[in-house]
């Protein structure tokens, strides 16, 4: 009986381990303690079994992005921001990594063609700004009104609509 029990402790540890929500815990859980090279092995293993599951794709991407590996990262931001089902923050981690590249003309790129695919996501309009503001560029104020008017639960647009008004000479909107 004890044998029995062990028998079944044991294979349903097994299959535990091999579980991808449970591997892609796991994952985040390595990725949380900003331990990327395991985080990296744990999706390795979970993209060999599902090479388009576009999570497990935007946590490696991620991994690379934390590990300042920007060459893989590029390569695995290329290969999901055209996807059909890319999301927000696809192109959000696309927009920062070309940023820490320092490759504003294609980080423009993709926020505009984020914008075109989610024209309602404060966050891009968001990023958007906050890249022409680091251009100099001060018409990011017109993306910020717009992702307020669009989507007045993200509080980022605030926050860069003030400080844009603040630096300004006119202190009167």
């Amino acid at each position: 009986l004890i044998f029995l029990f062990s028998f079944f402790a044991f294979s349903f540890a097994v299959f535990a381990q091999d579980d991808p929500k449970t591997m892609h815990q796991t994952a985040r859980g390595f990725m949380a303690q900003a331990d990327w090279d395991n985080a990296i092995l744990v999706l390795n293993r979970l993209l060999q079994a599902d090479k388009n599951n576009l999570e497990y794709n935007k946590d490696m991407i991620q991994c690379y992005y934390f590990k300042r590996d920007y060459e893989k990262a590029v390569e695995g931001v290329k290969s999901i921001v055209n996807r059909d089902d890319a999301d927000v923050m696809t192109f959000q981690i696309a927009g920062n990594i070309f940023k820490a590249l320092e490759d504003p003309k294609e980080c423009e790129k993709v926020y505009k063609t984020g914008l075109k695919k989610f024209p309602k996501s404060g966050a891009l309009y968001s990023e958007y700004g906050e890249l022409l503001w680091q251009k100099k560029d001060y018409s990011a104020i017109d993306l910020w009104e717009k992702g307020i008017e669009i989507d007045p639960a993200f509080g980022g647009n605030y926050y860069n609509a003030a400080l844009y008004y603040f630096y300004t000479k006119d202190k009167v909107w």
